[in-house]
């Protein structure tokens, strides 16, 4: 049975080492605008048994996306930051999404869409799901669809929001239609610090 949004409240027994961690990271500005708003930290921080965890919330055999993506990485999002993406998927089978940002600080939170013109809530995922969107390869529905449709309202709806909580896990179907949600603070103690993962499914 396929795990489409998962949300776990009090997920780490003791956040506070993990988000001074986050909160010592360097986050390098980028040279052009970055796809998420935002800016990732350098450094990776790895939970032991996270991997593992995720798993079982699930309900597959996970493995972490590491080539090119923010595997075990923290993102500070502060007011003002935007990316090149609004509407977007992610370039996983599940993202987790671990919000660290303190109680008093919390704002807004992860957005789902549906795709008004296609009645989706989710990117096609296989060949007569892109039919159905007027595509024939994944590169057509990216030129046609995902990259001019991302920053345009007139082609979504929202549907959910998961509230930014401190220490609440976000686990989703990372092609889900979603944003990140409103950026938000003025440095990395008071702004929209979260610790990312990728998955893949391992069979």
């Amino acid at each position: 049975m396929p795990v489409s949004l998962v949300i776990v409240d009090d997920f780490l027994q003791d956040p506070a080492p993990l988000r001074e961690i986050g909160l010592k990271q360097d986050y390098p500005a980028l040279d052009e605008p970055a796809f998420y708003p935002g800016r990732n930290s350098a450094g990776a921080q790895i939970i032991p048994g996270f991997e593992q965890v995720i798993s079982q919330l699930a309900g597959v055999p996970l493995k972490p996306v590491q080539d090119g993506a923010a595997y075990g990485k923290f993102r500070i999002a502060l007011d003002g930051d935007k990316g090149a993406a609004g509407v977007h998927i992610d370039n996983a089978d599940y993202t987790a999404i671990l919000y660290l940002t303190l109680p008093e600080h919390c704002q807004d939170g992860t957005h789902f869409f549906r795709h008004i013109p296609s009645g989706t809530d989710r990117a096609p995922q296989n060949p007569d799901e892109l039919k159905a969107m007027g595509c024939d390869t994944v590169q057509e529905f990216w030129d046609k669809v995902m990259t001019p449709h991302t920053n345009d309202p007139t082609k979504w709806e929202k549907i959910a929001t998961a509230p930014m909580r401190f220490n609440r896990l976000v686990l989703l179907d990372a092609k889900q239609w979603h944003d990140a949600g409103r950026s938000f603070g003025t440095d990395v103690t008071n702004g929209r610090l979260v610790y990312l993962t990728g998955f893949n499914v391992a069979i």
